[in-house]
């Protein structure tokens, strides 16, 4: 009997899960032709199997488990971006800025809400839900347009990041309310004072440990025993919060961010993000299922001034913040205009704080559904951000560059340095040349003992797999002169050269081969030049011969490029001479 049931529940989560992929994969498709998020898609196919839609299913036990894990997941990365060295050098951005707009929205609308009769419990985390905005969304957005390194987009982010952190204190208060089931300000501080104390001491008594266990499995050179040790690191720091009576995602956000302050950051970012991607959109497909959109013809007017504070109401509360912070008027609009929508956070601290009973349904209804409007909104609203300050100022700002001019603008800040992917015997002897030349540079290696060599010689590495798109992003690509490949390893080297042109289509690269065979494969683009080591080293032989045999420089070069070019005719145009 046991057995039957439990074949049936499986079959039933397993149709469970096709039906959400399958209208996952319509939604999405449906809404990205339109150019609009992922996220809205999976809104949208939570609604369409939900049942306020189709009535197909509705959230069970196993996927809202499975949604958790998507936001210990976010939890885990937003901890990653955390850098106190990089925060406190953008403070002003930052704390000053992301603490006035945060502060200011949150307690216009907690003000607005206790005045109308709400709860102080419902009404702080509306205003929190009501503060942030989505940082995928605006720098997805910011970086399509060339807008990031702009200083109103630099600004933004700077806030788009305080508010991620900001969420903590809200899930920490909606956590102390689910477990006490009382709005008491003594039980909300004794958690926030407990949840601090837990960060800090498990920070300082991790670090160590976390570090040492990646620096042994780095060692071993195994993608799948780094990938399930990050895994375990993130999901067991997370257990780990929950026994001491901390939520789950506070103590994946430790784990990210005692990870993301040491030298792995970037390859444990790129290998978890489809985990994230996969188990957060999970949880965006439950927060779909609860949306009903019939509430538009029940309470109109509810979603509409729902809209109006996520759009104008905190756009003005950001130009006020931007401005007490002394920022330009024109810069303060547009950032205002970038923040003007909805979150992540916010759906998260809305279903949170329904579940914990601090929010009623008939009131997160309306909130929900204006929050997936804006958000559906703002592509558009980022995407015109210039034009849309011009019209609210009235007087003429500086639009932003065309395509051509950002290209030209761009490829100024793009030439300052080289890329050099490995520091095994040849990677050294380029970085050695360029420092010499002073000539900035990047390494990116896999293999810890390079790495540290690496490290030792004060050059700036970045740990990780180049053949990677993120991790070559990570090491500025977009701003690199040139690419320099000293490994022959023919799979990795048609990544990167792949994922080089994908981004940046004008970038010249050398490749280093171990000799002559197999340069036919690795001359893949045009702006790539291989150098065989066999023929570097034996023609540079002969070239010291002939000098040493009184040719001239000028006639030994062209004796040496004519035997290169007739050893290896599928070199021309792709040899450096």
């Amino acid at each position: 009997m046991k057995d039957l049931l439990a074949s049936q529940s499986a079959d039933a989560l397993l149709v469970e899960t096709l039906i959400i992929i399958f209208a996952s994969v319509c939604a999405v498709a449906l809404l990205a032709r339109a150019r609009l998020p992922a996220v809205l898609g999976y809104l949208v196919a939570g609604w369409a199997v939900g049942p306020h839609g189709l009535a197909l299913m509705s959230a069970s036990v196993q996927t809202r488990f499975l949604a958790e894990l998507g936001v210990i997941f976010l939890m885990f990365m937003v901890g990653l971006e955390f850098s106190v060295p990089a925060i406190n050098r953008a403070r002003g951005d930052v704390l000053g800025g992301g603490a006035l707009q945060v502060g200011l929205a949150c307690l216009a609308i907690a003000g607005a809400l206790v005045l109308l009769g709400a709860s102080w419990p419902a009404a702080i985390v509306l205003g929190g839900a009501v503060a942030m905005s989505s940082t995928a969304l605006a720098l997805k957005q910011l970086a399509d347009q060339g807008e990031v390194s702009s200083e109103h987009g630099r600004r933004a982010l700077g806030v788009l990041l305080f508010q991620d952190l900001a969420a903590l204190p809200f899930l920490v208060m909606v956590g102390a309310w689910q477990r006490s089931g009382q709005a008491s300000v003594i039980e909300i501080l004794r958690e926030l004072v407990i949840a601090a104390a837990v960060l800090v001491t498990a920070a300082l008594c991790s670090r160590p440990v976390f570090r040492a266990v990646l620096f042994w499995v780095a060692r071993v050179k195994s993608a799948d025993l780094f990938l399930l040790s990050v895994l375990l690191l993130a999901l067991g720091t997370a257990y780990g919060a929950h026994v001491a009576g901390v939520a789950p995602s506070i103590g994946a956000f430790l784990a990210g961010m005692v990870i993301g302050e040491g030298d792995f950051r970037h390859q444990v970012e790129d290998d978890v993000r489809p985990f994230r991607d996969l188990l957060l959109g999970l949880f965006f497909v439950t927060v779909g299922m609860e949306v009903n959109p019939s509430i538009v013809a029940l309470a109109p007017w509810a979603v509409l001034a729902w809209i109006v504070a996520l759009v104008p109401g905190k756009a003005l509360l950001a130009v006020l913040a931007a401005l007490c912070r002394r920022w330009p008027l024109p810069e303060a609009v547009r950032i205002s205009v970038i923040l003007a929508h909805g979150g992540e956070f916010g759906l998260l601290l809305l279903t949170q704080a329904s579940a914990a009973g601090i929010i009623g349904a008939d009131t997160v209804q309306p909130v929900l559904l204006a929050l997936v409007v804006t958000m559906g909104l703002a592509p558009v609203l980022i995407q015109h951000n210039g034009l849309i300050a011009k019209f609210i100022l009235g007087w003429w700002l500086r639009s932003p560059p065309t395509p051509d001019e950002s290209a030209a603008s761009s490829s100024d800040t793009q030439s300052e340095l080289v890329l050099i992917c490995g520091y095994g015997r040849v990677g050294r002897l380029v970085a050695t040349v360029l420092e010499r030349a002073q000539v900035p540079f990047i390494v990116v290696e896999w293999d810890v003992a390079c790495f540290r060599q690496a490290r030792e010689g004060g050059h700036r590495v970045v740990f990780g797999d180049a053949s990677r798109k993120h991790i070559l992003q990570a090491a500025g690509l977009e701003r690199a002169r040139l690419l320099v490949i000293t490994f022959d390893r023919e799979p990795a080297v048609g990544k990167i050269l792949h994922h080089a042109h994908e981004i940046r289509p004008d970038l010249r690269s050398i490749v280093s081969a171990a000799d002559d065979r197999t340069v036919s494969s690795l001359t893949l683009t045009d702006s790539a030049a291989v150098f065989p080591e066999n023929l570097a080293a034996g023609l540079a032989l002969a070239d010291q011969a002939l000098l040493l045999s009184g040719f001239a420089q000028e006639d030994a070069a062209r004796v040496i490029t004519d035997v290169r070019l007739r050893l290896n005719p599928e070199l021309r145009g792709h040899v450096g001479i």
